[in-house]
């Protein structure tokens, strides 16, 4: 699903399936030129690749906040899209200080699975770990 588009309820999923498709993703809603990104709105979810034997993300919390997550985006905020953004299986992010994720300047992600909001083009919140398995939480959040 790499770099396609998917309707889900309404809602328009990106899968960015490496950091230079988030970044370009990123820099298409931070400078609002695109005619397909509301304002320059969107929600970017950070989370650990599925494992090939299991098809669950090798991370527990995200794999207990991902429903979560679609259930409350689809039902709160359906006019954004949203941008999957895996950040790679566990060797490739636990104890990883150098992964483009912890780097990028506007990202600088520490732990996942991470929510983060853009509107207008620059960050107007994030939510982390646990918050994103919280009902109330993400919905606060959304609203």
């Amino acid at each position: 699903m790499s770099g396609t588009s998917v309707k889900l309820a309404d809602m328009s999923i990106m899968r960015c399936a490496t950091p230079a498709e988030t970044f370009a993703a990123l820099a298409s809603v931070t400078s609002a030129t695109s005619p397909t990104i509301s304002g320059g709105s969107a929600l970017f979810l950070f989370f650990g690749a599925e494992d090939p034997q299991t098809g669950d993300s090798w991370c527990p919390d995200c794999v207990t906040a991902d429903p979560v997550l679609r259930a409350s985006i689809a039902r709160l905020r359906r006019d954004l899209t949203v941008y999957e953004c895996p950040v790679g299986q566990r060797s490739e992010w636990k104890n990883q200080p150098t992964h483009p994720y912890r780097l990028h300047p506007l990202m600088r992600l520490a732990r996942i699975p991470t929510l983060l909001f853009i509107a207008d083009g620059v960050e107007r919140g994030r939510l982390v770990e646990a918050d994103c398995a919280n009902p109330a939480a993400v919905a606060a959040f959304l609203a």
